[in-house]
């Protein structure tokens, strides 16, 4: 098992809310703003005008206990969530462009095709500065448990034997959508 820690320390709770809000990205820290910011997906937006029910937003950093919106509401795709779409979500959704600059997904993706692209950012960072990698080796009578929201991971192939593994999942309570949201 590889784990990806991240190597600062974050501005507030990472992972799902207790409302059942899931982090979805990072604000990266600048000179300006030096803490690194996870970023929710409220998937229960309500506004006035009814243009769509998902927004994006972070802890409000002058705020204690309030958020901070950083997009408009929007309809929720699946390609806003996909590997090719960061730069997507950046262009489109975030409106202001010092954050644009700043986020990026919760897990970095990686493909094939990241061998040929330079991903590094424009302030001189590449996407995985933020994490290190830490190997958990498969060893005998070994339990691991973690947070898999919060802790981007893989699971290695094995070499030389075979691998036996158990795995489960604890999941918060899901989110009851109001009956106007049902179509």
């Amino acid at each position: 098992l590889r784990v990806f820690e991240r190597r600062a320390k974050t501005a507030s709770e990472v992972g799902a809310r207790s409302n059942g809000d899931l982090q979805i990205g990072w604000l990266r820290p600048t000179l300006k703003d030096p803490i690194e910011r996870p970023v929710f997906l409220d998937g229960l937006c309500i506004n006035k005008d009814k243009t769509g029910h998902c927004a994006l937003y972070m802890d409000d950093p002058l705020q204690e206990g309030k958020i901070k919106y950083i997009t408009k509401s929007f309809e929720s795709h699946p390609i806003l969530f996909s590997a090719a779409s960061e730069q997507l979500t950046k262009q489109i959704l975030i409106s202001q462009p010092d954050l644009a600059a700043r986020y990026h997904f919760l897990e970095v993706p990686k493909s094939a095709i990241d061998n040929i692209f330079n991903k590094e950012s424009p302030d001189g960072t590449n996407p995985g500065d933020d994490e290190r990698a830490l190997d958990i080796p498969p060893e005998g009578g070994t339990l691991v448990l973690f947070d898999s929201v919060t802790v981007p991971h893989e699971v290695l192939a094995t070499r030389e034997r075979e691998r036996w593994a158990t795995s489960g999942w604890f999941h918060e309570d899901q989110q009851r959508v109001p009956l106007h949201m049902i179509t």
